[in-house]
């Protein structure tokens, strides 16, 4: 008898502890915790895509407008030398 008053007079402290972990969600099951991973990442990815955008460029794009550069150099530099050639002519 002892003991069952004892939980009756503790009885109020543990619904009270119970109710407080379950209402912050202190336990979580396996589910909840893969979707809050994916929604982490996806948090993530999105900063990182804020942070990168812009700032870097891909290889491929780089070497495509360093080519293009180059051309547009080369007429240019053909462009002076024929124009040197007229001025000389005349």
């Amino acid at each position: 008898m002892e003991n069952m008053d004892k939980i009756v007079e503790y009885a109020p402290y543990i619904l009270i502890v119970i109710f407080f972990l379950f209402q912050n969600k202190v336990f979580v099951r396996p589910e909840q915790l893969t979707e809050k991973q994916i929604e982490i990442i996806e948090i993530i990815d999105n900063k990182i895509d804020k942070k990168v955008n812009g700032k870097y460029v891909e290889i491929n794009a780089y070497k495509e407008f360093q080519n293009r550069v180059y051309s547009e150099l080369e007429k240019v530099s053909n462009g002076i030398s024929e124009l040197k050639d007229f001025l000389m002519k005349g």
